[in-house]
């Protein structure tokens, strides 16, 4: 049943419409391939699927899938490409955020970042899974991946980091580790909501209040006056300072 299920999304995946001869276009046909291709491969991994699978879901021959991919692997890199050509996430979620980074808004800054990656990753679910399953099989599409998108976001985030370091807004602390706990602290929330626990039974919270807690909660630790709190913390022994814990408006 499962099996039929996932041929029944890879087939929906390649309806697309013919012109007068009844014949696709040659990109056509290659989008068309890297759909279907997608849709398997995030159902049942790389080593999963076969050639001839992705054929018969995509209405061609196999040969015509090797007609514009010469192998599995140069046919899975290519998803890779198009997701990166295609959305542009990285670079989107950069130029978004560039007059909010000039005025310095950190709410808005760490809200917009959140708030970019969860609606992406709601939008592409198909693409995420096949991640994992690349992170999985130890796929160099993973790696790629990681190169492109999560390394320069964690790249991208040092850089604020440190400038508002610099600035006396945030406390000393190694701008990247900052940046990982954020990022990883969305992708888990991402991977909960969407591949386990998709009926939200532990938590069933919108995008935007989502990004707001995690922003809120992270400038909590690293702003500077967090660390005076700390500091008048401690030398108090241990008991909070009146009215600290009240929330913030």
């Amino acid at each position: 049943m499962s099996r039929t299920l996932e041929m029944k999304g890879a087939n929906e995946a390649s309806e697309k419409p013919f012109g007068p001869s009844g014949r696709m276009a040659g990109e056509d046909r290659r989008r068309q391939i890297l759909e279907v291709a997608m849709t398997l491969f995030s159902q049942r991994g790389f080593r999963g699927t076969t050639t001839k699978e992705i054929a018969g879901a995509a209405g061609v021959s196999e040969a015509m899938v090797f007609r514009h991919f010469a192998n599995k692997s140069k046919l899975y890199a290519a998803i890779l490409d198009q997701k990166a050509c295609h959305t542009g996430t990285m670079e989107g979620i950069c130029l978004e955020l560039a007059e909010v980074m000039q005025r310095g808004d950190d709410a808005e800054f760490f809200k917009g970042i959140a708030l970019g990656m969860l609606h992406h990753h709601e939008e592409d679910l198909d693409f995420m899974r096949l991640l994992l399953y690349s992170a999985l099989e130890g796929h160099e599409l993973f790696q790629m991946f990681w190169e492109r998108n999560v390394r320069q976001m964690a790249d991208f985030m040092r850089g604020y980091i440190h400038q508002r370091q610099q600035d006396g807004a945030f406390r000393q602390i190694d701008p990247l580790i900052v940046a990982r706990m954020f990022i990883g602290t969305i992708i888990n929330h991402s991977l909960v909501n969407l591949i386990f626990d998709p009926k939200r039974t532990l938590l069933d919270v919108s995008n935007e209040r989502a990004a707001h807690a995690f922003s809120d909660i992270l400038l909590r630790g690293i702003s500077a006056d967090a660390k005076a709190n700390v500091a008048a913390t401690a030398s108090r022994g241990g008991k909070a300072k009146p009215g600290s814990g009240k929330k913030r408006k």
